[in-house]
């Protein structure tokens, strides 16, 4: 978890770096990266009512997709 913490830490200093060098409006931006990480978390918790739900059944339509696309490389890497 530590080496996870300081890459995240050396990350946001980078961008806080970029912002201030492009000398970007940074309340706009951090409402930006506010609304982007609230709506990731709503889709975590959809999913996680949808997965517990439709789990036998999302199985089924990932597997059939990843089949569709196996069998679709296949048949272009013979054409």
């Amino acid at each position: 978890m530590l080496p996870l913490a300081v890459a995240t830490s050396i990350d946001a200093f980078a961008v806080g770096v970029g912002f201030a060098a492009m000398e970007a409006n940074i309340v706009v931006a951090a409402l930006l990266i506010g609304c982007t990480t609230y709506l990731s978390a709503i889709g975590v918790k959809v999913g996680a009512v949808f997965g517990d739900k439709y789990r036998a059944v999302s199985e089924r339509i990932g597997g059939l997709v990843l089949i569709l696309i196996g069998l679709k490389t296949l048949i272009q890497s013979f054409l």
